[in-house]
């Protein structure tokens, strides 16, 4: 039976011509510091092949910039096909790196297999992994846990939680097989701790329970994988972002703010460099942990 992968046009523009010369890390010349600096040994992605789930979204948009900026080539896995692939268009043309989009449905093992195979078809094994994918759906703000629907309930998990299990799986495989990889899965403050009902004001809405729900169980889920791949070379982290700005009401920015040492809240670029840490050569001795990114919002 067909799947309904749909691949999206492959996005380069030419290089300029670097020097080819090589060096050891530090070392320099007269004309100063050499191409392969010890920062970009450290947090550079060259010649890596990324993929990130949910490549389209607010939080997965900026991060494939920052990817492809680091010199990885990237795959935008999404749902919506036409999104990633004005997204590729301009994440090529900004990077030089080739990128592709993908449409794939994060919650199909079958899509999401025929994702990975096409990916390594065109740039290679996919040894990064970025999961961001996130659903908001019906009930997705109730207040109420007692009526809460059920519904809501699985689709939220099926999405946030079961998706993420079923392409740390799939991409998992292609690791392995290339001989190790990262893995980096996007969990939430709400993962961690309870959502402050207080900074929704008289609106009646609150962040659900399935959400909270789904994304602890990501943070498990990380750990879970972290052991078990610990011999597979593959290295298994989590990041729980704070709030992202996204034109909510003023009450709720305003109590949000408040409620946040920082004083704001989020664009979606602050999680660039935590992830480029994460994926990179500087958090090799890293794997199983949950960094926090949020404002200092846990640190109450």
């Amino acid at each position: 039976m067909r799947t309904a992968v749909r691949i999206g046009a492959l996005t380069r523009l030419a290089k300029p011509k670097r020097q080819q010369k090589r060096c050891v890390r530090g070392a320099k010349d007269d004309n100063g510091p050499m191409p392969h600096s010890f920062v970009e040994e450290t947090f550079g992605l060259g010649g890596q092949v990324a993929a990130v789930v949910g490549g389209a979204g607010r939080i997965g948009s900026a991060l494939c910039r920052a990817i492809a900026a680091a010199g990885a080539d990237v795959a935008m896995v999404d749902i919506d096909l036409p999104a990633a692939e004005r997204l590729a268009k301009q994440v090529g043309e900004e990077t030089h790196q080739r990128v592709m989009a993908i449409a794939a449905d994060a919650t199909s093992e079958a899509q999401l297999a025929e994702a990975v195979s096409h990916i390594g078809q065109r740039l290679g094994p996919p040894r990064l992994l970025v999961n961001s994918a996130q659903f908001r759906g019906t009930g997705f703000y109730s207040s109420n846990v007692e009526d809460y629907p059920r519904a809501a309930w699985e689709k939220v998990l099926e999405t946030n939680l079961t998706a993420v299990h079923l392409a740390c799986q799939a991409f998992g495989r292609a690791m392995i097989a290339a001989g190790g990889g990262r893995i980096v899965n996007i969990s939430s403050t709400y993962g961690l701790v309870s959502p402050d009902p207080r900074i929704y004001g008289a609106s009646g809405v609150n962040s659900p329970v399935a959400y909270a729900a789904a994304k602890a169980g990501v943070v498990n889920l990380t750990r879970y994988l972290a052991i078990h791949w610990q011999d597979k070379n593959i290295r298994v982290n989590c990041l729980a972002p704070g709030g992202v700005f996204d034109n909510q009401s003023a009450e709720f920015v305003e109590n949000y703010c408040a409620r946040t040492p920082l004083g704001r809240m989020a664009a979606a670029e602050d999680y660039q460099g935590a992830v480029l840490f994460l994926l990179s050569r500087a958090a090799e001795y890293m794997t199983g942990a949950v960094l926090c990114v949020d404002g200092g919002w846990t640190a109450w």
